[in-house]
């Protein structure tokens, strides 16, 4: 079977935008599989950095018009034969509008990676603007979908509340298995050691929260260190308010890390958090939980579910600076009881059972069958 996986960008596997590693991880798996899977990347410049792929990679040039695809582009789509299964990933983008009107026009079947792009959350930015533009286009885009892979019940909810019909299906992301490097974390750090890696952007990722809950822990006498790795738009401001709070010599920014240092950097950390206001289900977590760690996640993401279920880490309470600030005296709990590196080997092995990217791969497959078999 051939499959086409569309993203804007070059699906960059060691990209901090966690979109990229999943659509390279999708492809690799389905690849191994047996299946013709191929990424199609839309971005300014067609250059692209030699690395190793089992699947083919092409770039075409976005066009300043982005309404208007390039010559290449669409020629590449007017041959795309019957039988062929395309999948956009996320939404809101005017390319996709255009390509999936070709393709609804010559009735081939595509499918809508959602990546949390319809949370509720997303839609308050720009509001306005993505009211008119969901009206004018997005509304035909999604309604034109076989169907939408979703991660959890979260996004279902948001989609129906956009459009009801949509068919929804489940896959959860996959992650590979990764060997636990020697830690490298300085061992005069004092512990517990909170790790959080990353965009640091807080609108989305509740950093904000993070930040200012972990002040307000140190300021009533919690012990412990954060590190946060990535980088991002909302770096200054983050410094700035842990500059200003009650321990900023306890809050370290190691900037975006990538392969074997970061590894290294999150398999240091004692519990790894992601304090998001919403997101899908955040690449990072499963790393860390590859890598054995204890998970602090909001109760807004579609991995919290799972953490609860298979006790591999704590859910915030509430999403909140109190919240974050409730959650660490936990870990510093179970950390001095000796009991924290417990629910690190428990995401572990969740991550080994449930979360494989062949699993993901059988699970696309079979929901791309059961759309052809009732055509």
């Amino acid at each position: 079977m051939r499959i086409v996986h569309i993203v804007i960008g070059k699906a960059n596997p060691e990209s901090l935008n966690g979109i990229s590693r999943i659509i390279h991880g999708m492809a690799t798996a389905q690849r191994r599989q047996g299946h013709r899977a191929e990424i199609w990347g839309l971005a300014d410049s067609v250059n692209l950095t030699p690395r190793h792929r089992e699947y083919e990679m092409r770039v075409y040039k976005r066009t300043r018009a982005r309404f208007l695809l390039s010559r290449e582009l669409r020629s590449a789509v007017e041959q795309i034969e019957p039988g062929t299964w395309v999948q956009f990933h996320s939404g809101f983008t005017p390319e996709y509008a255009m390509i999936a009107g070709q393709l609804r026009e010559r009735g081939i079947a595509y499918g809508i990676s959602a990546h949390g792009g319809y949370a509720g959350g997303v839609l308050t930015k720009g509001r306005w603007k993505k009211k008119l533009y969901f009206s004018l286009f997005e509304k035909d885009f999604l309604g034109g979908a076989a169907w939408v892979h979703t991660l959890g019940p979260t996004e279902i909810e948001d989609l129906h509340k956009l459009v009801p019909q949509v068919q929804a299906v489940i896959i959860p992301n996959g992650q590979e298995a990764i060997p636990i490097p020697q830690p490298i974390a300085d061992p005069g750090l004092e512990r517990p050691l909170i790790g959080y890696c990353g965009r640091l952007t807080m609108r989305v990722k509740g950093l904000d929260f993070l930040v200012r809950g972990f002040s307000e822990y140190k300021a009533r006498g919690g012990k412990g260190h954060l590190w946060l790795i990535g980088d991002g738009e909302d770096r200054a401001i983050l410094e700035t308010i842990a500059a200003e709070g009650s321990a900023p010599g306890s809050i370290s920014f190691l900037g975006a890390k990538f392969g074997q240092e970061k590894n290294q950097l999150v398999a240091s950390v004692d519990a790894f958090i992601h304090s998001s206001r919403w997101d899908a289900m955040p690449t990072a977590c499963l790393e860390a939980a590859a890598l054995g760690r204890p998970l602090l996640v909001s109760p807004h993401i579609n991995i919290a579910e799972h953490v609860r279920r298979c006790n591999a880490g704590l859910l915030l309470d509430e999403t909140s600076t109190g919240g974050v600030l409730r959650a660490l005296e936990r870990v510093e709990e179970l950390y001095g009881a000796g009991k924290l590196q417990e629910l690190g080997d428990n995401g572990r092995r969740l991550i080994e059972q449930e979360f494989s990217w062949e699993e993901n791969a059988k699970r696309f497959i079979a929901a791309i069958e059961a759309n052809f078999a009732l055509a």
